[in-house]
């Protein structure tokens, strides 16, 4: 019985994801529209294009981009990506963009200052964001599995965007910390390397299609 259940709550799974799958380039352009503001229409980014050719796009950036120790995980963490921007109405592309800056898609990536995984996480703000969406939390082996790295990821992309709607401060508080985003605000400082090396990214998987 227990089997049965199983089968049917990943046949439901698939369900719902290959219909929201379906929306997701109503979500992509929401998306970019809000990155790029009246630069949406001469962006290549603006390019129409399905959710099939999304995916695609995303998918070999992430083959391309892995390294070939992790190539076997290439669909794993294609999916994660998709799944991710669908619920947090990114673009995916976009999402490919801060993990190519982070890690170059390394899932065995460690920063200077701890900061580990795909989307370069410390362990402090995993742990917080895990409580926030109610995974369970195993310390650094939560971070070193790529798909719940890019699910805190994105979970705290989306934190950040709620609270600063603009792209190039929730950028900007993603690399650096919300405190030390106010303090350089504080400061008349906004700060553009890191949205602008990001958004590099972003463009350059576009002119793939």
């Amino acid at each position: 019985m227990k089997g049965k259940f199983l089968i049917l709550s990943v046949f439901l799974q698939a369900s719902i994801f290959a219909l929201n799958l379906s929306n997701l380039n109503e979500i992509r352009i929401e998306h970019v529209k809000e990155l790029l503001g009246k630069n949406y229409g001469r962006s290549v980014a603006s390019v129409d294009v399905n959710h099939k050719d999304i995916k695609g796009l995303v998918s070999e950036t992430v083959s391309k981009t892995l390294p070939k120790k992790y190539k076997y995980k290439a669909s794993m963490i294609t999916n994660a990506i998709i799944a991710e921007a669908i619920k947090y109405e990114l673009d995916p592309v976009f999402l490919s963009a801060v993990i190519m800056n982070e890690s170059s898609f390394n899932p065995s990536a460690k920063g200077t200052s701890g900061e580990i995984g795909l989307m370069q996480i410390l362990p402090s703000t995993g742990k917080w964001m895990a409580k926030k969406i109610k995974m369970k939390w195993r310390g650094k082996r939560t971070l070193q599995n790529p798909v719940q790295n890019i699910k805190l990821g994105a979970a705290y992309i989306n934190l950040l965007r709620n609270k600063y709607k603009h792209g190039q401060l929730y950028l900007a508080a993603y690399n650096m910390g919300p405190g030390n985003l106010r303090r350089a605000l504080s400061k008349k400082i906004r700060p553009k390397d890191y949205t602008v090396a990001v958004m590099k990214r972003y463009f350059d998987i576009y002119k793939k299609i």
